[in-house]
């Protein structure tokens, strides 16, 4: 089974139809969506920045222009009609969408909402950005939704936007070791193996080729272990994503074994598929 752990619901992904013919054609059977720009079909062409630096954390740089871009464009305030966007998605795709829900600050009575719309909607995991908007690890905001998380099980997906907030999420982890983390784009990687920090319950997402050297990503594994490392494409941040980012992960020198942990086996345990 090969699942994209890390999507948007825009470009390729944004109607019912094109989500099943971009996944059937290049053989994928599960998507995890969460909102991306409401409403464009836009696909966008990425430069392969980690080519250029595979042994550096390229993410510092986009993380700038993307903090920039949303300052000015405040499209934050869209992300709630996104979710229900992408919940409307699982509900005409036949299983192919897996829901997970993105919280923002400007959403008020956080729980509430939570509870809310779990109810109603039964998302498989929440997601929190950084550079859409300002908030730190050790802020309530955080603490809410991450302890919200734990106590539902779900795993908590979040893209972090510096180093800072790496040693600050670390700190966190070593006290809440049960939260199921996923760090989006391998972001702060060198911190976590600097600090020799690792946990049952800490993953790694893998998007994307653009973003994520293969050298960065053979060093996750070999610190982490395979079990540890989810496929991801982030789609539609750059072109024909899935199959260069399957790609990328076939041609890697590890076991067949391992590479089918990170294509889909090791989200589809964590998410009890």
């Amino acid at each position: 089974m090969i699942i994209d752990g890390h999507s948007h619901a825009c470009g390729k992904f944004l109607t019912p139809d094109n989500i099943i013919r971009t996944l059937d054609k290049s053989g994928v059977d599960k998507v995890i969506l969460v909102p991306g720009e409401l409403n464009s079909n836009s696909e966008y062409s990425l430069p392969n920045i980690a080519e250029l630096f595979p042994a550096k954390n390229v993410v510092k740089i986009t993380n700038y222009l993307t903090k920039f871009v949303m300052k000015l464009t405040g499209k934050v305030k869209d992300i709630p009609a996104g979710n229900e966007h992408v919940y409307n998605l699982k509900q005409k795709t036949h299983g192919r969408v897996i829901q997970f829900i993105w919280i923002t600050t400007q959403i008020k009575n956080t729980l509430e909402h939570l509870n809310n719309r779990f109810a109603k909607w039964n998302f498989q995991g929440v997601k929190l950005h950084q550079c859409w908007e300002t908030f730190s690890v050790d802020s309530n905001f955080f603490s809410e939704v991450a302890l919200w998380s734990e106590n539902k099980n779900l795993p908590l997906f979040i893209h972090l936007y510096s180093d800072t907030e790496v040693i600050k999420i670390i700190e966190y982890k070593k006290n809440h070791p049960n939260l199921n983390l996923i760090v989006a784009h391998l972001f702060g990687l060198e911190l976590f193996i600097k600090d020799g920090y690792k946990d049952n319950n800490l993953y790694f997402d893998t998007s994307t080729i653009q973003l994520i050297s293969t050298k960065r990503l053979i060093d996750a594994i070999n610190f982490f272990g395979a079990d540890k490392i989810i496929f991801g494409t982030d789609t539609p941040y750059g072109k024909d994503n899935l199959k260069k980012n399957i790609d990328r992960i076939k041609l890697l020198d590890i076991p067949k074994s391992e590479k089918e942990m990170i294509l889909g086996e090791n989200i589809k345990r964590l998410l009890n598929i």
